[in-house]
């Protein structure tokens, strides 16, 4: 119990003000969220304009995440961690939580099925090529056997020597996507549907209002779920997939295929995984934290409650962000296709 005391002392003190100036945060929104936007959208031009395979589908997903993201998510949230209160409104709290949930799940598992869909191709080139090799010192012994013979055998001069290129490429050397990306976008649901059903708001104590979950009790239950999914098993897989692109990568087979795109896109899947490293995955690492952290008083979590943590979230936050910035440039800049296209459009624009 509180003395009258200090509830009176707590009516009296002033609220906090915001941890930096509203203009700051508000240039930082509009111009990462902004580049990011165009970025996305120069993207996305680039991938329908030319044939799409499974590895341009799942880029065309994945900043179709990050539109999500930055029109629902980031920006609301990094405003109400600087103004230390939720200012948007009940609804907007649902949709902010619901569609979190389904953009930040939906971008990390796209990460993931790249990394896989990569890894299962460079397999698929790998055994081609060594069939390749097999199959092309098995036939030059095989013609030299036959020239032979056709010198004895053959009457006629005067016919020319045919001869036949053949490839012997693996017939089937596509990864379907469409499998994994669907179980992506219904596993993003899955995990947003509690969300959005037990978002609110809640007025809090210095006429601070929180955007959090009504039901207490099975609040660190699902989200010990929502943690599991996004958190453990994620970083379990990004981690082995990771190791097997750079084993790959520094492989000398892999170097020595000729006329594919396989190397630049195994070293765009290992570039997005050290962006969800760096610039994601310290947000999910915090937020479970302190969510375990106020679990044991069955305290609500608010993100307001001091500024060592408010300046965590708002500094977590803004480099998330910046990973929507980020995804794109990587694609353009490593994919050879993607930066002829560009670089030939900036010929066209010159001329």
């Amino acid at each position: 119990m509180r003395s009258p005391t200090a509830d009176a002392m707590s009516e009296l003190a002033p609220a906090p003000g915001p941890l930096f100036p509203p203009l700051v945060v508000a240039t930082y929104i509009a111009c990462v969220a902004g580049a990011g936007a165009l970025a996305n959208c120069a993207l996305l031009a680039a991938l329908l304009k030319r044939s799409r395979n499974g590895l341009f589908s799942i880029i065309i997903q994945l900043a179709v995440a990050d539109f999500i993201l930055l029109g629902t998510s980031i920006g609301p949230e990094l405003w109400s961690y600087n103004i230390r209160t939720w200012i948007f409104g009940r609804n907007s709290c649902i949709a902010y939580r619901g569609l979190s949930i389904f953009a930040t799940t939906a971008s990390l598992y796209l990460t993931i099925t790249m990394a896989l869909h990569t890894l299962s191709t460079a397999n698929i080139e790998k055994k081609a090529m060594i069939l390749k090799n097999k199959k092309t010192s098995h036939d030059e012994d095989e013609e030299m056997r036959s020239s032979r013979h056709s010198l004895v055998a053959c009457s006629d001069i005067s016919i020319p020597p045919r001869t036949m290129n053949l490839d012997y490429r693996l017939a089937n050397a596509r990864v379907r996507v469409a499998p994994p990306c669907v179980f992506v976008w219904i596993l993003a649901a899955s995990l947003s549907i509690p969300e959005i059903a037990l978002a609110t708001t809640v007025p809090h104590e210095h006429d601070i209002i929180v955007c959090t979950l009504t039901d207490n009790s099975h609040r660190i239950n699902m989200h010990s779920m929502v943690a599991l999914f996004t958190l453990f098993l994620p970083a379990l897989i990004l981690i082995s997939a990771g190791t097997l692109i750079i084993c790959h990568l520094k492989s000398k087979k892999m170097s020595k295929i000729e006329g594919s795109d396989i190397i630049p896109a195994l070293k765009l899947s290992i570039c997005l995984i050290f962006i969800y490293i760096i610039f994601c995955a310290p947000r999910s690492v915090f937020y479970v934290y302190s969510l375990y952290a106020t679990s044991e008083n069955n305290k609500i979590y608010l993100g307001y409650d001091n500024d060592t943590n408010l300046f965590m979230n708002l500094l977590l936050s803004a480099m998330y962000l910046g990973a929507t910035l980020l995804r794109p440039i990587l694609c353009i800049s490593v994919l050879p296709r993607l930066r002829v296209f560009f670089s030939f459009s900036f010929r066209n624009t010159d001329v």
